[in-house]
């Protein structure tokens, strides 16, 4: 995988969180949830049968969502659509300042200052942050603990 590869997939697992592909462990965890649900009689035989059939297709974590809709535990909505806002403002803003900045320094002949570095390296931390939150509520939430 080259680094444009890399960069861009973690582009997308930013922007669409819900695209990202299911990974073996992820689909497991899931069966796994399947399992405990059936068991505890919340669903029956047959649901679970035609859940894991969805399961063995999902290609992305929308899909293991569709496959679990419906189980106890919150499903994560609201910070995979805020992780990409963010995110999306963020890239906007950094490419903007970054454009600015490059008329200046043609313009006046000058690029020693880099001001716009704050708002990669600040606005950076606060998209990765939002991303561990989001990511930590998604691996509870497909694992089926209720935190």
């Amino acid at each position: 995988m080259s680094e444009s590869d890399s960069a861009e997939a973690l582009v997308g697992r930013l922007l669409r969180p819900g695209q990202v592909p299911v990974s073996a462990a992820e689909r497991q965890a899931a069966a796994d949830r399947l399992d405990r649900a059936e068991f505890a009689g919340s669903i029956s035989g047959e649901q679970a049968d035609e859940r894991r059939a969805r399961l063995s297709t999902a290609r992305t974590r929308n899909d293991l969502g569709v496959a679990l809709s419906g189980l106890s535990g919150s499903e994560p909505t609201i910070l995979p659509r805020l992780l990409s806002l963010v995110t999306l403002v963020w890239f906007g803003a950094v490419l903007i300042q970054l454009a600015v900045w490059l008329m200046i320094g043609f313009i006046g002949g000058q690029f020693s200052d880099l001001w716009w570095l704050w708002s990669v390296v600040v606005g950076g931390a606060v998209v990765g942050a939002l991303w561990l939150v989001a990511e930590g509520q998604y691996r509870a939430w497909l694992s089926g603990d209720s935190r």
